[in-house]
């Protein structure tokens, strides 16, 4: 059965034990579209907000995000992907999404979950920079109550040719659809589109590789304010000898419980557990580090998935987390 949020006319079940319906919402004046996941029956125990990367969707690599709200819904918790603004069926243009507005959707979703289901508080699930963004946003969201991350790198300020080249591979799949599409012709023709500026974007990484951070960036403020999160924008690796920063940590406190999950066959994992890590202990926070051995940073295989969700769902449920 397919999940898109125009097939869902109201609301299925979708698995045993589980019922899932659209849930669109605002941010920014623009609508974003989510799937919300429910238990069939009975009332929700916890309210859990998902968060995915950079270059992804709702239902995340393969399938992933899907499979671990279904997991969770049938455990008795309401769980709501969406698609950020840019991404999936959401509204807005993925060339103007930014690390700013990923958080304004975050801050929208978590507010919508709570109203929807009247929990008052929330766990933030992320994956990649999502998680990044759950992190760099947490200040903002004073109703977290715990935190699950999957395969989450340091932040990171510099300027990186890895994340632009791997821009360039999303933005030529957004071009390559729009070239299909008349109405981007009749655009052209009108003088309201440019070919001159795609190609601008294309190429910009390999003419002038620190230039491209600016268009990401877009408007945002040089330095994060209150209504600013900052997160890694790509799940590509950092510039050798690069330090990372920590300030965007400080959003992590010592009644926040904290799952972070990496498997052993992602080569950024030994950098991130060692950056996060050492900032855990240096300010004793209840966070838990959990791997899995082969497992790649999208965890491919139906046995490290599962090995996902035995660390996923106890921790999502347990008791010691207050309603």
């Amino acid at each position: 059965m397919s999940e898109g949020t125009w097939n869902l006319a109201s609301e299925a079940m979708v698995a045993p034990g589980v019922k899932e319906r659209p849930l669109v919402f605002e941010s920014c004046g623009e609508s974003v579209c989510g799937i919300l996941s429910l238990p069939a029956t009975g009332v929700p125990q916890r309210a859990v907000v998902f968060t995915h990367g950079w270059s992804g969707h709702r239902c995340g690599p393969a399938g992933l995000l899907t499979a671990i709200a279904r997991a969770l819904a049938f455990a008795s918790c309401a769980c709501l992907r969406f698609d950020f603004r840019g991404r999936g069926e959401s509204e807005g243009d993925g060339l103007h999404a930014t690390l700013a507005t990923m958080s304004e959707d975050l801050r929208a979703a978590e507010t919508a979950l709570r109203q929807e289901t009247g929990l008052p508080k929330t766990t933030l699930f992320g994956m990649c920079s999502g998680g990044n963004i759950a992190i760099g946003s947490l200040k903002n969201l004073p109703a977290t109550e715990a935190l699950a991350l999957l395969s989450v790198y340091p932040f990171s300020d510099g300027d990186s040719f890895g994340r632009d080249v791997h821009r360039v591979w999303h933005f030529l799949g957004v071009y390559l659809h729009k070239a299909c599409s008349p109405d981007t012709w009749k655009r052209v023709f009108r003088g309201e589109a440019s070919i001159g500026r795609a190609f601008g974007v294309l190429l910009r990484p390999f003419l002038k590789r620190g230039e491209n951070r600016r268009h990401e960036e877009g408007d945002a403020p040089a330095k994060p304010t209150g209504k600013t999160a900052k997160a890694s924008a790509h799940e590509s690796r950092l510039d050798a000898g690069k330090e990372p920063p920590k300030k965007y940590l400080t959003g992590l406190r010592k009644d926040l419980p904290a799952l972070m999950i990496y498997g052993t066959g992602d080569p950024d994992a030994p950098a991130a557990l060692q950056y996060f890590g050492s900032y855990v202990k240096e300010h004793s926070l209840p966070i838990r580090f959990e791997e899995i051995p082969g497992a790649n940073h999208n965890y491919s295989s139906a046995a490290w998935r599962k090995q996902v969700l035995d660390f996923v769902v106890p921790f999502c449920t347990q008791k010691e987390l207050k309603a």
